[in-house]
Parts: structure tokens; C-alpha cells; sequence
């Protein structure tokens, strides 16, 4: 009974030590079954897709910022000094080419054209005078001529009668000869200041065609102040010069504007609207990747959700520098129309 126990005691010992071995190969069975599976998963997500080869573009995306702004847009200013008299356009306000649209008070320069044609009537008046010193200085001279003329008869007579007297010295006495030998002195000295009052009437004449000169020079001074004067006044009266809307105004009505040293801004007017550019700031590290004609898409804060594209008209040399970052500046021809708030 002893053995038969211990051969029992020895057999379920055995039994156990199987059990345990068959339960480690089925759990290492699993495992491996487990990894099989999921790397067999693993091999199916990393499949390599196959195609033909082929010649494409590359896009180069580079971002940047920049403004929206009309393509013409012109500064309207003032070229004379006044107060601002009257308005005529506003914010948003459509203008033609021609249009009033600011008025400055014009007492001043009004005042300025009445002088300025008082001074040119004054050196009209010059002139008109000058003309008849003239007329009487040609008279002058042609008496101071027509005196010489007869000094000269006068004394061509006298000279002959001494000679005539010389002839018959024989006859008459030396006395007379002498006299008429005075006479003949006597009438050469008036010829000769005959013709030095000639002289002086052609110097007298000439000094009155001179004053004509300078009265004219005058006038035609005084019409140029006067043309000026009258420019100033029409500048009070300030015009668009193109069609467009407005985008600012900087004046009211009671201002004084100064344009001593520059012309002020009064408006700003852009010609349209719906035809906009794109002013933007390239990076310095970018803009060698930019050229003109190249595409270009910006989307607009004001329109969410909505892409624009463009075309890059305009790359500029001039680096700008902000807070140590070099930028250039690029613009951008919008090709679609964008509808501005301020066409509404």
C-alpha cells in the first residue's frame, strides 16, 4: 500500500507539471498569433501607391499682408491761402471731371486783381505819354533841322559875299571886307549851334523812345501781375479734376488753409472703386521667389470666405524697414472686381 501510494503520490505530481506546460504554449501560441495580426495590419496601412512618371509644377507658396487701395487716386489741394467759404462734396460723394466742389473767400484776391488793374491802367498811361513825348520831341527836332537849314543858307551867303569882297579888294575898302568876313563867322557859329540844338533834340528823342520802352515793359508787367492776380482768384474756387468718388475730406466749412510752404490736401479722390490693387509687403527672404506676371490669390478681412486673384504688375526695388524686418513692396492687379463697401 505504501509504494502503490507513493507511485500515485509520484503520478498526479506528473499531471501537473503537464497541465502547467500545455496552458504556457497556448498563451505564447496566442501571443504570437496576436502579433502576427497586427503586424499583418501595420503592412496593409503602409501600402506604397504606384504611378507613372511625369512632368508637373511645383507651387511655391509665399504669404504676405498688405492694403487694398484704388489704382488712381489723386490729392486734391489748395495753391492759395483762405477760409473755406463753402463745400461742396462730402465722404462718398460721386464728382465729375470739372466739378466744384470747395469754395475759399476771395475778398483778398479780389482786392489784389482791382489793384493790379489800377496798375496797369497807370502804366497804359505811361505809355500814352511817353507816345506824345515822343511826338513832340520829333517836332523839336525837325525845327532843330529846318533852324540848322537856314544857319547854313546864311552862312553859305556869307562865305560867297567875302569872297566876292576879296575879288575887289581893289575897289572896296579893307573895312568892308572885314565886316563881311565878320558876318560870315558870325552866321558858321549859329550854323554850328544850329546843329548842336539838332543833337540835342535827336538825345531828347531818344530819351522819350527810351521812356516808351520802359512804359511798355511796364504794362506788360502789370498785365502779367494781372494775369496772376486773376489765377489766384480762380483758385479759390477748387475743382475735381477727375470723375471718381471721394475717399476723405480734411476741411470745413470755416477753415483756414495756409499754402505758404505746400499745398494742403482738402480731398483725396479715388477714380474707382471697383477696380482695386493690391499693395503688398514681400519678405525679404521671399521676394527673390517673386516676379512680375506671376498669379497671385489675397483674401480681404471685409469679405470672409471669398479668395480674389490677381496679377503681380509690379515688384519694387525700394526696401522698406519696420522693427529690423526688410520688406518690398509688391502690387498686385486685382482681375476680379471687388465691390467696395463705399460703392454701396
Amino acid at each position: 500500500m505504501e509504494t502503490l501510494a507513493g507511485q500515485t503520490k509520484g503520478s498526479t505530481t506528473v499531471i501537473k507539471k503537464r497541465r502547467t506546460s500545455m496552458l504556457i504554449s497556448a498563451i505564447v501560441a496566442a501571443a504570437v498569433l496576436a502579433a502576427a495580426a497586427t503586424w499583418g495590419n501595420r503592412a496593409k496601412s503602409m501600402d506604397y501607391i504606384t504611378g507613372k512618371v511625369d512632368r508637373g509644377n511645383v507651387d511655391v507658396i509665399v504669404s504676405a499682408t498688405g492694403t487694398v487701395q484704388a489704382v488712381t487716386t489723386v490729392q486734391i489741394g489748395s495753391q492759395v491761402s483762405g477760409t473755406v467759404s463753402w463745400l461742396g462734396a462730402d465722404f462718398k460723394s460721386r464728382v465729375k471731371r470739372g466739378q466744384v466742389i470747395a469754395k475759399l473767400d476771395s475778398a483778398i484776391l479780389q482786392a489784389q486783381v482791382e489793384n493790379q488793374q489800377a496798375a496797369l491802367a497807370n502804366a497804359q498811361a505811361a505809355v500814352q505819354a511817353a507816345m506824345t513825348d515822343i511826338r513832340d520831341q520829333d517836332a523839336n527836332v525837325m525845327a532843330a533841322k529846318a533852324n540848322q537849314d537856314a544857319t547854313r543858307v546864311a552862312r553859305d551867303d556869307a562865305i560867297d559875299l567875302v569872297g566876292r569882297d576879296r575879288n575887289l579888294k581893289d575897289v572896296i575898302a579893307g573895312r568892308d571886307i572885314e565886316a563881311a568876313q565878320a558876318t560870315a563867322d558870325a552866321a558858321d557859329a549859329r550854323d554850328q549851334q544850329a546843329a548842336a540844338q539838332v543833337g540835342q533834340a535827336q538825345a531828347a528823342l531818344g530819351q522819350a523812345q527810351a521812356k516808351l520802352d520802359g512804359a511798355k515793359a511796364g504794362v506788360a508787367q502789370a498785365r502779367a501781375e494781372l494775369d496772376q492776380a486773376k489765377v489766384d482768384l480762380s483758385h479759390t474756387v477748387i475743382t475735381s479734376p477727375i470723375d471718381g468718388v471721394v475717399v476723405s475730406r480734411n476741411v470745413d466749412v470755416g477753415q483756414t488753409v495756409a499754402a505758404s510752404l505746400q499745398a494742403p490736401t482738402l480731398f483725396v479722390i479715388a477714380n474707382d472703386l471697383s477696380n482695386m490693387q493690391v499693395l503688398a509687403a514681400i519678405d525679404e527672404a521671399d521676394v527673390g521667389q517673386i516676379h512680375q506676371g506671376i498669379t497671385a490669390t489675397f483674401t480681404v478681412d471685409a469679405y470672409p470666405g471669398q479668395t480674389f486673384s490677381g496679377r503681380i504688375s509690379q515688384v519694387r526695388l525700394n526696401a522698406q524697414q519696420q522693427q529690423n524686418v526688410v520688406t518690398y513692396s509688391a502690387v498686385i492687379d486685382a482681375s476680379t472686381r471687388i465691390r467696395h463697401c463705399c460703392l454701396a
